[in-house]
């Protein structure tokens, strides 16, 4: 099995106080923790980060991760420099101390060789939490600081598509800049602005209430619109266009957690105990039923082998999404091997 161009994703905090609606993490808000750097999770991030197999390090949260500020320019510092790095965030701060956070974050990315993009929540939800709106400023700062390392763009839900197209041109125009959207298809938009393009993505609803109104992707219209987007059958993992092999998908959770993203029932070790690197888990996944099953196997095929259909399909709804499914699956004894088993 090829696994080449990977996905880290570091969730770097649990700490949230802008208390949006959909979140699946908001029961550990008040009580989370926020990720430390040991010796060893250092050596760790490193190897992760710096393997030339790697196509994006994402640092996000099970929380807002501006909280957790000075870790993510930690984990900055791990790169011996060629890397692409993520940050996803409400980006909350007043705009000085987010022109701050800017400054530090192109300086270190810039010294080291990287790339940083800065991908700002969008959707209905964050906005009516979030007092200091980052989206028109950030577009600002890109126009007139010019940083030689950061970029910007979007993220929101696809219920929220029409809010979102709305708030991105209006916030734009608000800071005196000419602003329009291009539609790309279900998953995707970009935001124009004096000529430069700003991607925005839109994920599916995870876990919709029962009374959300019905115009929502569900999950097999996720899959099929994810398979559009990448030209090929839905597998887990990190998903790479045709003829490129996909990578491995890993998530590092804020106590130093780590599992196959949407693979949370299978605990891999942990970053400030074990020694980690990206042939270990390639192995996991050739060697485990399981993982090897949904890396190989489309989804929507797997799923198909399960005989007891009004439980999976009730699942299917309740979860709303491939990534959250296995957790759900997972509550059900046998359904898993039921899948998996070929």
């Amino acid at each position: 099995m090829e696994l080449h161009g990977h996905l880290l994703y570091i969730d770097i905090t649990q700490i949230c106080g802008i208390g949006c609606a959909f979140c699946m993490y908001a029961d550990k808000h008040k009580t989370g923790m926020s990720m430390e750097l040991s010796t060893l999770a250092r050596e760790n991030l490193a190897a992760l980060i710096n393997a030339p197999s790697v196509k994006r390090i994402s640092i996000s949260g099970e929380g807002e991760p501006l909280n957790n500020a000075k870790v993510f320019h930690e984990i900055l510092g791990l790169s011996n420099g060629g890397r692409r790095f993520e940050f996803i965030t409400s980006g909350f701060f007043p705009h000085e101390k987010m022109a701050s956070f800017y400054e530090e974050t192109d300086r270190i990315v810039a010294a080291n060789g990287d790339v940083c993009n800065i991908r700002l929540s969008a959707d209905s939800h964050h906005i009516e939490k979030v007092k200091w709106r980052a989206h028109g400023f950030s577009l600002d700062y890109l126009k007139h600081r010019q940083p030689s390392a950061l970029s910007f763009s979007f993220r929101s839900i696809d219920t929220d598509r029409h809010f979102t197209r709305e708030y991105l041109v209006e916030e734009a125009k608000r800071w005196g800049l000419d602003a329009d959207i291009v539609p790309l298809g279900p998953l995707e938009d970009v935001l124009v602005v004096d000529g430069q393009r700003f991607g925005i993505d839109y994920k599916n609803l995870v876990h919709p209430d029962a009374d959300t109104a019905h115009k929502y992707l569900d999950m097999h219209g996720y899959i099929e619109a994810i398979e559009a987007k990448i030209n090929k059958r839905f597998t887990f993992g990190s998903l790479n266009k045709p003829p490129q092999a996909n990578g491995m998908d890993l998530t590092v959770k804020p106590n130093g957690d780590l599992y196959l993203y949407g693979i949370e029932n299978q605990r891999l070790g942990n970053i400030h105990f074990d020694r980690v690197r990206w042939e270990h888990l390639a192995t996991h996944i050739r060697e485990t039923p399981l993982a090897r099953a949904l890396y190989t196997q489309p989804l929507t095929d797997l799923l198909a082998r399960c005989d007891d259909t009004a439980l999976v399909q009730s699942i299917l709804v309740k979860a709303n999404n491939p990534y959250w499914l296995v957790k759900e699956l997972a509550n059900h004894e046998g359904l898993l091997e039921q899948m998996v088993s070929a």
